[in-house]
């Protein structure tokens, strides 16, 4: 589908492909100053609860260099991203995802030689809509270059509900639903779920793991 080699390589998992919502640290990408957000590491705990979405902040010079390992050369420069809605976990290993309404936007840098099954930039760039089981899911992609694409893309997603499955291994939560599905870091912290993306080519100073994507949720 047009867009779609674009988006996939930022990793920005949504709707059908992942329910990796946020993306990407605290001051250089996006974020809404949800409590801790981007500092807390993974921690597990329990999540049995009804979570509303507080807000998400992102790492974009952790998303840029996971990029950058994957297609040497290739960027992420800018993103942003708004979230609302709620998750609720049961004690049987089932959650229902309700109201999800999410904006996305931002700036990507990509050769040309990562993108599979396309001859230019031009062939990155277009609208993908769909609508199915309650998602629907918006992308408009814009590419322009020669043999180094620069690209901007936004996008919005909702869910009017969503029931799935989910497992817990260590820090560690797996989700599976028809349109909400994915793996995730998280920590249960006082009030607040995280549920995390971190960086596999960055670390800090005292050898934790960088948070690259953090979304913060409050309990109801």
């Amino acid at each position: 589908m047009p867009g779609d080699a674009a988006w996939m390589r930022w990793g920005i998992g949504l709707g059908r492909v992942l329910v990796a919502l946020a993306l990407f640290t605290t001051g250089c990408g996006g974020g809404s100053g949800a409590a801790h957000c981007g500092t807390t590491q993974p921690c597990g705990g329990d999540v049995v609860a009804a979570w509303g979405f507080q807000g998400t902040c992102s790492n974009v010079a952790a998303a840029s260099s996971d990029l950058a390992a994957d297609c040497p050369g290739a960027s992420i420069s800018a993103n942003s991203v708004a979230l609302t809605g709620g998750l609720t976990f049961n004690a049987d290993l089932t959650y229902t995802a309700t109201n999800w309404h999410e904006t996305f936007s931002g700036n990507e840098i990509l050769p040309l030689s990562c993108a599979t099954g396309v001859t230019s930039c031009a062939d990155l760039g277009g609208t993908v809509s769909d609508s199915e089981n309650g998602t629907t899911i918006n992308i408009t992609t814009t590419c322009t270059g020669t043999t180094v694409c620069s690209c901007r893309i936004n996008g919005n997603l909702s869910v009017t509900s969503d029931v799935g499955t989910y497992t817990i291994a260590g820090t560690t939560m797996t989700m599976t639903g028809a349109s909400t599905s994915g793996d995730f870091s998280y920590c249960v912290e006082e009030s607040r779920l995280h549920l995390l993306q971190v960086s596999t080519t960055m670390t800090t100073p005292t050898g934790q793991a960088v948070i690259k994507a953090d979304v913060v949720a409050g309990k109801q």
